[in-house]
């Protein structure tokens, strides 16, 4: 974001404007970065004009600053590059907001260009009112800031993007393009932490014996806790003799409640005061106890680093470590800030307040015996601080989690992986033509529900089979997906061969069929569904090229008559039997054992002189990555 910013002040931009979380504590961690960032780039202060409404909204020199400003931009002896770009970090929340548009309310701001940066864009500022009319009062205020700027960029950052690709379409914050930011080549996510071979030496599962509800916490000190902090104290006694990472620091996220975060708070700080006292006395009849307790924690890293120095080169450092270690709580209780540069060593205590945006420096061990709650895939993203850039410390990392959670954050991986493919594929186009489907298990929900004002369709993976049941209902799609049949057959020249009855046989690949064929195929009625096997077929074909794909041009016409409730056709016929055929197993077994297989199915409606094409295609679940989430999108 600090880059964009000072692009659109090499462009002329004269106003920029970043919305930066819902907490203080991100605002101000947010408004340091930008304010270092950019006036070192610009060589100097006076280039940029910084507020912060974190630093109080009842200044009248605002306003006044603001109007000097743009006196000087519509001054056109001031060279461009010797003008202000005025740099407004607000918090998202009504107070603030209404502070800003007052002030941006108290000049014109006529040709002036402005930048809006929406920081975590799908938190806090979405309308939790859909399709009502009076909208939420967030949603509403950040509405008045955008008609003060008559003319501006809006640009939203998230890692999770799932509620503003959901909203909808027609909604002020439904964004128009999609830009994938690719992380460095250092950087650790969930396809590293959760792959096979890695979560076999990271991923450690908090037993049930160590769970608990919220709001009840464990009589005594979990032991998964004690083998958390016996492996982050070992890794801070490896990095103090390699001298990085600096700092180090670990996140004990127990719950969102408070008394459980105090009663973790005061077994952390237990344990390493007991650990301190004894090793400071080798005489102490616990000494070689509280060294085997640590060895386990040394063993344990030992599997994903195989230069540890020897455990007794590390007895001094470690120490070192148990005494220096700072331990905080970090929820509103306690309105302190870390100073990462008071200590090497920090033990964060807390619960939501670490979640989305927080930035822990040198994070290596994360204990967080909470469930998934809602399952709600951003919110357990967003909770996922462990993610960054790790790899020259890979090693040293653990995460402690509940068994739940660790299974959601593996399905998250390929939910995410599939989201920014369909992105990255959709770039440079609108996203009101970006079909809304997408990877995401069954126990998942994409976002929370009340931003989203359009229903959700699921496809489960074993669901083998999409049957069409509309073909019939529009002329125009009646006339196009007839053409795209013929013309696609007439390209395979099918055969009866007796291994599918009296079915016509043909192979072809995959791109094949979905190119010329299941792409422009139109299943009015039944989008959401339709898009579901797209999607699958789009990942079946970036995983395995060279897949085939069996194609039956069934026996036919058939005559069929709509259903009289519900006007649908049925496509599939059932299992019959006649001396002259044979037994006709029926149309649900005309299928490939283990492959893709499509049904071409030609059906007249009885009554009519409609002849229309339905599909039917089988993808069996061995072929299918994943459940399948679908939004069909009104036009």
């Amino acid at each position: 974001m600090t880059t964009v910013a000072a692009l659109a002040r090499d462009n002329g931009c004269r106003i920029v404007i970043l919305l930066a979380g819902v907490v203080t504590n991100l605002l101000k961690q947010n408004a340091t970065r930008f304010r270092d960032t950019l006036r070192a780039a610009a060589g100097g202060h006076e280039h940029w004009l910084i507020i912060n409404s974190a630093d109080g909204i009842s200044r009248g020199s605002d306003a006044q600053t603001l109007r000097h400003a743009v006196d000087e931009w519509r001054d056109g002896t001031i060279p461009d590059d010797q003008q202000r770009t005025m740099f407004f970090a607000v918090l998202k929340h009504h107070v603030h907001l209404d502070w800003l548009v007052t002030l941006l309310r108290s000049t014109s701001l006529d040709g002036i260009p402005a930048l809006i940066l929406d920081d975590e864009a799908d938190q806090a500022g979405l309308n939790v009112r859909p399709g009502k009319e009076d909208p939420s009062t967030t949603y509403a205020t950040i509405d008045r800031i955008r008609a003060s700027l008559p003319h501006h960029t809006y640009l939203q950052y998230t890692a999770t993007p799932q509620a503003p690709l959901l909203i909808s379409i027609d909604d002020m914050l439904s964004p128009d393009f999609a830009e994938l930011v690719e992380p460095g080549a250092a950087y650790t996510g969930g396809s590293c932490f959760f792959s096979a071979e890695r979560a076999r030496t990271a991923v450690r599962h908090i037993p049930a014996a160590d769970q608990f509800k919220a709001g009840e916490p464990p009589d005594t000190c979990p032991d998964s806790l004690v083998t958390a902090l016996s492996a982050f104290m070992v890794g801070c006694a490896v990095a103090r003799l390699r001298g990085k990472p600096r700092p180090r620091s670990m996140l004990v996220h127990p719950s969102g409640r408070k008394a459980d975060q105090k009663a973790f708070f005061e077994w952390v700080d237990n344990i390493l005061r007991r650990w301190s006292t004894t090793l400071g006395n080798p005489k102490d009849p616990d000494y070689h106890d509280t060294l085997e307790e640590l060895k386990k924690g040394y063993d344990d890293l030992r599997r994903s680093d195989d230069a540890l120095p020897p455990f007794a080169d590390l007895q001094q450092p470690l120490m070192l470590s148990l005494r220096r270690v700072a331990r905080y709580k970090v929820n509103s209780d306690d309105g302190g800030e870390v100073d990462w540069a008071n200590a090497e060593e920090h033990i964060l205590v807390g619960g939501d307040k670490l979640n989305r945006g927080y930035t822990v420096e040198g994070l290596t061990v994360t204990y967080m015996p909470r469930g998934a709650g809602g399952w709600n895939a951003d919110t357990l993203q967003q909770r996922a601080r462990f993610f960054g850039y790790k790899a020259a410390y890979l090693g040293l990392c653990r995460l402690y989690l509940h068994p739940e959670v660790a299974t959601a954050y593996r399905e998250y991986v390929v939910h995410e992986r599939d989201i920014r493919r369909q992105l990255k594929e959709h770039a440079g186009k609108p996203l009101r033509e970006w079909r809304r489907a997408f990877f995401l298990d069954k126990r998942m929900k994409p976002t929370r529900s009340n931003v989203l004002s359009d229903p959700l369709y699921r496809q489960d993976k074993a669901q083998e089979w999409f049957v069409q049941r509309y073909p019939h209902v529009d002329a125009n799609a009646i006339k196009s997906n007839r053409d795209l049949v013929l013309s696609f057959m007439k390209q395979l020249e099918p055969k009866r061969d007796g291994s599918f009855h009296k079915h016509r046989v043909a192979e072809a690949s995959l791109q094949r069929v979905l190119n010329d064929l299941l792409l422009e195929f139109r299943a009015l009625r039944e989008t959401a569904g339709w898009y579901a096997q797209l999607v699958t077929l789009s990942n079946l074909l970036e995983q395995e090229p060279d897949t085939r794909v069996l194609v039956l041009d069934m026996d036919g016409p058939r005559e069929r008559a709509p259903d009289k409730s519900t006007g649908a056709l049925t496509l599939h016929q059932g299992r019959s039997s006649s001396k002259r055929d044979g037994v006709y197993e029926g149309d649900k077994h005309m299928r490939s054992p283990s492959g893709v297989t499509l049904q071409l199915h030609t059906v007249t409606v009885k009554g009519t002189d409609t002849t229309c094409s339905g599909l039917a295609l089988c993808i069996p679940a061995a072929r299918r990555e994943a459940d399948i989430v679908v939004q069909a999108q009104r036009s």
